[in-house]
């Protein structure tokens, strides 16, 4: 059975949503894309070698938390371009807190679609009542500008995006000479999330 799905925005797509076989595997492996035309389950490492050597035939298959970011997409690329982001990198974060679950909220008060806190949102000069953090465009917001300060705070070092994801998750704390604290969330978003939501976008702009 398919779900179908329109997404309203950059590209004006239409995409689906079908069953697949479950799988059992751990919350931070999620490298795993469904290959409708294959029938079986790639990782994304395989989804961007075909891709680049056959882009006509990746097909744009999403799992529902995929379809709901990218309804999202125009806030996202908003924000990228305002804070000179990579949008896949947004779109990454967002998928590895929330699942895009607008509503949601973190064991210690993270809000919204990248679970982000009150106090980091006030100190980025947020004003108003904290319920709007779970409004998707001053989450976005100030999400992102936290992302970008992390990367510039991380710029010279030697991979500034698993730097910046790192603190990003669980602060400067978490960075301990080169190596992370919280390493199987930073692979999550870095290794597995960011090259697949590249893809995704990229299709959706147009590009392939």
């Amino acid at each position: 059975m398919r779900k179908w799905i329109a997404l309203i925005g950059a590209g004006a797509l239409i995409l689906y949503v079908r069953s697949r076989p479950r799988l059992y595997i751990p919350n931070e492996v999620t490298n795993l894309f469904w290959d409708e035309e294959a029938d079986r389950w790639r990782t994304n490492e395989e989804v961007a070698d075909i891709l680049r050597e056959h882009p006509e035939r990746v097909p744009l298959t999403l799992t529902s938390g995929e379809a709901r970011i990218l309804s999202y997409l125009d806030l996202i690329q908003t924000n990228a371009e305002r804070f000179n982001l990579d949008p896949a990198l947004i779109a990454a974060i967002i998928s590895r807190e929330s699942g895009g679950d607008y509503t949601a909220r973190g064991a210690v008060g993270e809000y919204g679609l990248m679970q982000l806190r009150d106090t980091t949102a006030e100190w980025l000069g947020f004003r108003g009542d904290l319920d709007l953090l779970y409004n998707p465009a001053e989450n976005l917001r100030y999400g992102s500008q936290y992302l970008r300060y992390q990367l510039d705070r991380y710029a010279e070092t030697a991979d500034p995006v698993s730097f910046a994801v790192s603190a990003y998750n669980a602060g400067t704390a978490a960075v301990k000479k080169g190596s992370f604290t919280n390493q199987d969330y930073v692979d999550g978003v870095v290794k597995y999330r960011l090259p697949r939501f590249t893809l995704l976008i990229d299709r959706a702009r147009g590009i392939y």
